[in-house]
C-alpha cells in the first residue's frame, strides 16, 4: 500500500459489508486495503411467552437484552469472524479494529480476549490481520496489540482521533510514548489519522490536514491514511418524490488535499463509504428505508423511498436505470446488476401483487441487500476514481 493508488474503504462488520467485499474481483480486492470495525451483535429484543394460540410478545428489559448480545459476541461471533473475513476477503491483509466492542466494567478484558481469540485464529488459517489501536487505549490493549504483532509480525495501525490533533506538540509527545510502549518501529505502524464526520468543504478539513502534517518524521510511517465521512446520519433532509444529491465532501475534500504541492507526505484515501462515521448502536433495531444511495463522482444521488413500502425500492431502481445520466450499467458492479434486476423485476411485481399472486414486498430485496448493493457500487467507483488520478 505504499502508493496513494490504493483504498482504505472502513466497514462496519455487518452482513451488508462483508456481501460486497465477497463480490469483489481479485485484481479489485488487490487496489484496497479495507478497514473493518467489528460491532456486537443485534438480538430479538422481544421474547414470546405462553402457548400457540395465546401466544405474548413480551418486551425484553435493557438487561436482558445486554446480557443477551454479550454471550452471543462470546460464545458465537468470535468463532464465526475469522472464517467470515476469509470467505469475503480471503487471506490479503485487512486492518481490524476493536474500538466498538464493549463490555459495561469488563470492555478492556474483552477487548483483550477478542483480540487473542480472533488474531490467533486467523492467523492459524492464513489471515493476514493488522490490529488497529488508539493512543488513548487501555495500556494492557496496547500490550497485547504489540505482542500479536511481533508473534505474526504483520505490524499494526496507529489511529488518530480529531482530538489529539487539537495540540500537534503533545500529539508528539505522545506518539513517542506509545512507541516506548509497544517498541515497534514506524516501518511497522500505518499510520491513520482519523477526522470522522466532515461537512463541508475546506474549513476543518484543512486545518486538520496542516496538523496531520506537522507530525514528526512523518515519511518513517509505513503507510499514512487519511479518514473521513460524509454520509449523514439518516435520509430526513431528502424529499420522497425527488432525487436529492449530496455532496461527497470527504473525496472533494481529499482530492484538493493531494493537489497540495507543499505536503510533507501525501495520504492514502479512505472514507466509510455509504454509512455515517458515528456509530450509534441503537440504529441497527430501527427499519430504514427503501432507499437508493448511489454513489457519483462528486456526490451521492439518493432515491428516497417510503418506510414501510419496500416497493419503493424497485419504482426507484426502474428509475435509475432508465437514467444513462446516472446509471453506470449493470456491468459495473455487482451492486449495480442487482439493482437493474430489480428494476426488471418492477413491472411483473405490480402485475402479480395487483392480482393477488404475490404478498406486499415479496422479491424486492431486504434493508441488508439494498446496502450491501450501494456500498459494492461505491467501492468499484471509488477504486476508478484512484486508479485514474493524474
Amino acid at each position: 500500500m505504499s502508493n496513494l493508488n490504493h483504498y482504505v474503504p472502513i466497514l462496519k462488520w455487518k452482513r451488508a459489508e462483508q456481501s460486497a467485499l465477497q463480490a469483489l474481483e481479485d485484481k479489485e480486492k488487490n487496489t484496497m486495503t479495507p478497514l473493518i470495525e467489528l460491532v456486537m451483535p443485534t438480538v430479538s429484543r422481544d421474547r414470546t411467552e405462553g402457548e400457540k394460540k395465546n401466544k405474548k410478545r413480551i418486551r425484553k428489559t435493557d438487561e436482558e437484552i445486554f446480557t443477551e448480545i454479550i454471550k452471543k459476541f462470546k460464545e458465537k461471533r468470535v468463532k464465526e469472524i475469522p472464517q467470515e473475513i476469509l470467505q469475503s476477503w480471503g487471506t490479503r491483509p485487512v486492518f481490524l479494529d476493536f474500538t466498538l466492542l464493549h463490555e459495561a466494567q469488563l470492555t478492556i478484558q474483552l477487548k483483550i480476549n477478542s483480540l487473542n481469540e480472533i488474531i490467533l485464529t486467523g492467523m492459524d488459517i492464513g489471515l493476514k490481520i493488522i490490529p488497529v489501536i488508539n493512543l488513548n487505549d487501555d495500556s494492557k490493549i496496547k500490550e497485547t496489540v504489540a505482542s500479536l504483532s511481533k508473534k505474526y509480525n504483520q505490524g499494526i495501525c496507529l489511529r488518530v482521533a480529531p482530538s489529539d490533533l487539537a495540540n500537534t506538540k503533545n500529539l508528539n509527545k505522545k506518539i513517542e510514548v506509545f512507541l516506548k510502549e509497544i517498541n515497534l518501529s514506524k516501518k511497522n505502524i500505518d499510520l491513520l489519522i482519523d477526522i470522522k464526520e466532515i461537512q463541508e468543504n475546506g474549513g476543518q478539513y484543512m486545518q486538520f490536514v496542516n496538523a496531520s502534517q506537522k507530525i514528526e518524521d512523518l515519511s518513517e510511517w509505513r503507510n499514512f491514511i487519511f479518514a473521513s465521512g460524509a454520509f449523514p446520519e439518516n435520509l430526513s433532509k431528502c424529499k420522497l418524490d425527488e432525487p436529492t444529491f449530496l455532496p461527497r465532501f470527504d473525496w472533494q475534500n481529499w482530492l484538493s488535499y493531494t493537489e497540495r504541492k507543499d505536503l510533507t507526505r501525501n495520504p492514502v484515501f479512505a472514507d466509510y463509504t455509504i454509512r455515517n462515521p458515528i456509530f450509534k448502536e441503537e440504529l441497527q433495531y430501527y427499519q430504514s428505508t427503501p432507499s437508493i444511495k448511489y454513489t457519483r463522482e462528486k456526490c451521492w444521488l439518493i432515491m428516497k423511498g417510503k418506510m414501510g413500502e419496500s416497493y419503493h425500492y424497485l419504482t426507484n431502481a426502474k428509475l435509475l436505470v432508465e437514467d444513462t445520466k446516472y446509471f453506470d450499467g449493470e456491468a459495473f458492479s455487482w451492486g449495480d446488476k442487482n439493482i437493474a434486476q430489480k428494476a426488471k423485476y418492477y413491472h411483473q411485481y405490480i402485475r402479480d401483487f395487483n392480482s393477488g399472486k404475490i404478498k406486499k414486498g415479496k422479491g424486492t430485496g431486504r434493508n441488508t441487500d439494498w446496502i450491501a448493493w450501494g456500498i459494492s457500487h461505491h467501492l468499484i467507483l471509488v477504486i476508478n476514481q484512484i486508479a485514474n488520478l493524474p
